[in-house]
């Protein structure tokens, strides 16, 4: 009988405790902060582990006005292992209300350094209006745009941009195409676009696998002509790939594919062909690239 006298009163009090936690979240929505306020203390102090109940009163505090409380709150938050960026954030939120750039930019530095890639709400938030010509704030907003797109400034990610661009391709005098090379989002990836005045065109997808350490391209034209490519050899202003290609009488052949950039900010695109497993090449395409002006 005492034993479940004992477990009848866990209950209640973790039923009560989810009541006040419940209530108190009932407030927030209401905009009832001081009430919010003193539901979350209440629970809290049978409840100290709760991470997030301390970093949603930081929250409460902060929309009460009581900014020195709030980061009081979202510091027992972290000591609970409340997530780290959501801290560093809404702590830097409140720093921007003090006017306080110094600290403001510390926790945002914080953000960065644990990898948050979330610059462009960075940006946009309210908060940070004030310190949009901030150097400093660029700074660090450029940091978590590092963060969501590491590829940026990755060098070896960065080795085939000499390719991009609007182009006319000529092979001698003749004009033969156009070919629009773009960079995707986060610039991981180069798409081409390739069109002729005639019936063919084709697209392909250029991107460096930090797997395998090397450049491909998957190329598939309109005549149903697919290559794989894989990188053989890199210099700069060079990249230089070959691909098994089936002809259209079935036959398996090896094709190389070597781009370079020239003096005059020109592009060389020479394709070869193998039938002897690459003893011995013959050009089947050699085109001069020239931006569009």
């Amino acid at each position: 009988m005492k034993k479940l006298l004992i477990i009848l009163i866990l209950i209640s009090n973790t039923t009560f405790s989810q009541d006040l936690k419940e209530s108190a979240n009932e407030h927030v929505k209401k905009e009832n902060w001081e009430s919010a306020i003193k539901d979350y203390k209440k629970y809290l102090k049978k409840n100290e582990k709760d991470s997030s109940a301390w970093y949603a009163l930081g929250g409460t505090y902060v929309k009460a006005g009581q900014f020195e409380k709030a980061l009081e709150s979202y510091q027992k938050a972290k000591e609970k292992n409340f997530s780290i960026n959501f801290i560093s954030v809404s702590s830097a939120r409140v720093y921007a209300k003090m006017k306080d750039e110094t600290k403001m930019l510390a926790m945002l530095n914080e953000a960065a350094d644990n990898g948050l890639p979330i610059f462009k709400r960075i940006q946009d938030d309210v908060d940070f209006q004030a310190y949009q010509e901030s150097a400093d704030f660029k700074k660090v907003v450029e940091r978590m745009k590092n963060n969501a797109y590491p590829c940026l400034n990755g060098e070896n990610y960065r080795h085939f941009d000499f390719w991009l661009g609007e182009w006319d391709v000529y092979v001698g005098e003749q004009k033969v195409g156009v070919n629009s090379i773009t960079m995707a989002q986060g610039g991981c990836a180069i798409h081409e676009n390739y069109t002729t005045a005639g019936a063919y065109a084709g697209q392909s997808i250029n991107y460096y696998d930090p797997i395998d350490k090397k450049w491909h391209q998957h190329w598939v034209g309109s005549s149903g002509d697919v290559y794989n490519y894989l990188e053989t050899k890199r210099e700069e202003g060079l990249l230089q790939f070959e691909s098994d290609f089936m002809t259209p009488t079935g036959q398996i052949t090896l094709s190389r594919l070597t781009f370079t950039l020239n003096n005059d900010s020109t592009v060389t695109q020479l394709f070869e062909s193998s039938s002897d497993d690459g003893k011995t090449w013959a050009a089947a395409f050699n085109g001069t690239y020239i931006k569009i002006e």
